[in-house]
């Protein structure tokens, strides 16, 4: 679940503009636009030391047999070795303008899931730092009845107005990961021609 997503170049959103301006600023060409595939260095949003902090970020934390490990369940990440640490402290937000996933009902099709009136989604990750390269994974809850239909399970999304608390209180960031799912609308997505 949640291992593709798009962010487009050109944002509506002024706080992602800003963001996107700053990562031009300080790390020029070292980060993806587009489709984001596994593996894509990416803008992710952190806190450090209680300040928030954009930097390119690799999508997917390195597992056995070299496979990426791409999401972590938000019911049980606080419990999990590999991402109760990053619960407590490093937790990430990547900006997206929407998230793929495909039907199976006899014919696969791929949506686009957006929300309404073209808003930034903010997903919610954890972080860790790999030699020397921060690397993200995206945190899933169970999907609500504008997704359950074709997957079972959705990316956690909060809001602008609660990025700060999510990357820099840990007590936050747990109500947060609570909190009811928004509805979604979804597209077909034309692989050929990218939105």
């Amino acid at each position: 679940m949640c291992c593709r997503y798009f962010f487009g170049d050109l944002q509506k959103d002024d706080r992602v503009r800003q963001i996107v301006s700053m990562m031009e600023r300080d790390y020029p060409g070292q980060y993806k636009t587009g489709e984001i595939f596994p593996g894509d260095a990416v803008i992710a949003l952190i806190g450090e030391n209680g300040r928030l902090r954009h930097v390119p970020a690799v999508f997917g934390f390195p597992g056995r047999d070299k496979k990426l490990l791409l999401n972590a369940r938000s019911e049980t990440a606080a419990e999990k070795p590999t991402f109760a640490a990053a619960f407590r402290e490093k937790r990430a937000i990547l900006p997206a303008d929407g998230f793929y996933e495909w039907s199976h009902d006899g014919q696969k099709t791929k949506y686009l899931f957006t929300l309404d009136g073209e808003r930034t989604l903010y997903l919610c990750g954890l972080y860790k730092i790999v030699d020397g390269k921060y690397r993200f994974v995206i945190l899933t809850r169970p999907a609500n009845d504008s997704i359950s239909d074709v997957h079972n399970r959705m990316p956690v999304i909060t809001t602008a107005d609660l990025v700060r608390a999510y990357l820099t209180d840990c007590k936050a960031a747990e109500q947060i990961v609570a909190f009811a799912a928004p509805r979604l609308l979804r597209t077909p997505a034309n692989p050929d021609k990218m939105q």
